[in-house]
């Protein structure tokens, strides 16, 4: 074979890898496009914002528990967490009325963190609103109306972007991209969780654990989550059954565990440590309720 021939099936194999890939790079684009803009319906259900001070102290404490803040910066003036070329731009909106806050009516609230829709029906990007799909009228209500208490940020917020890598891992169920799609809207919601150290209300709590440590809460490597970060702790009886109520508050409190160690950066301890000893109790007693797993199986 000659060196010509040789060169002409070269030229001819890598032609055709790259149409492949430009094929891949379409469909995927196409698919993850269409999924985006597949339209919710959601079933009318307003609150109302508590305006009492018992109500704003309440929402201040929630915005840091519930961890608004830490996506959408202390100030709630928004954020930018992710900004790279093949990941695209995670921009978070700034909520307070200096921004986005002052466009939207209770009702766009209460769409937004328990269904992720816009008022167009469109499904937010990665809002973890399956996260917050439970929460009681009362606890949302206290966080509505302190954001729109707290002072206005004037700051305007690039436009979120998907990369080609979001859209992959997205398609290959590796990160939620489109959380409106796991979630029920038609279920019902409470009006008030009672406060109280019980399984139940433990539960309620729990379910924002569930993004890092699984639907099964047995850890394991957190899908979408940047290389540097480290898997997900098992947090069923399996893998914290040596803990004592008062381990398991100092953890949350201090972010170290009884020995003195430092536990993963990503545990959002500085916002665990907000939570009430009633909150704190509520969720152990919850954790030692549910099924032990082996680590890893999310």
């Amino acid at each position: 074979m000659t060196a010509r021939t040789i060169l002409r099936w070269t030229s001819r194999i890598a032609l055709g890898a790259v149409g492949l890939v430009l094929v891949a790079g379409a469909a995927t684009f196409g698919l993850t496009e269409a999924r985006m803009a597949r339209k919710y319906t959601v079933p009318d259900h307003p609150i109302t914002p508590r305006t009492d001070s018992a109500g704003l102290a309440l929402g201040a404490r929630l915005t840091k528990v519930r961890g608004c803040v830490d996506c959408h910066g202390a100030n709630l003036g928004g954020d930018i967490l992710i900004d790279d070329p093949m990941l695209g731009r995670l921009s978070t909106p700034n909520l307070t009325l200096g921004g986005r806050g002052a466009q939207l009516e209770p009702r766009d609230w209460e769409r937004a963190v328990r269904h992720a829709v816009r008022r167009d029906g469109r499904s937010l990007r990665i809002m973890p609103s399956h996260e917050f799909t439970t929460i009681a009228d009362d606890d949302l209500g206290a966080i509505v109306g302190y954001i729109r208490s707290v002072p206005p940020v004037a700051k305007q917020q690039p436009d979120p972007r998907v990369g080609p890598i979001i859209r992959a891992l997205f398609l290959a169920g590796q990160f939620q991209l489109v959380p409106a799609e796991l979630i029920d809207h038609a279920r019902p919601h409470e009006a008030h969780v009672e406060p109280e150290v019980t399984p139940k209300y433990g539960k309620y709590l729990a379910i924002g654990c569930t993004g890092c440590h699984g639907p099964t809460l047995s850890g394991g490597k957190i899908p979408g989550a940047p290389p540097e970060w480290k898997p997900a702790a098992n947090i069923t009886p399996e893998g914290i059954g040596r803990y004592s109520e008062q381990d398991f508050m100092g953890i949350l409190r201090t972010g170290k565990r009884p020995d003195g160690s430092a536990i993963d950066s990503a545990m959002p301890w500085r916002l665990t440590k907000e939570m009430t000893d009633v909150e704190i109790k509520a969720v152990f007693a919850y954790l030692k309720t549910v099924p032990a797993k082996a680590y890893g199986n999310r």
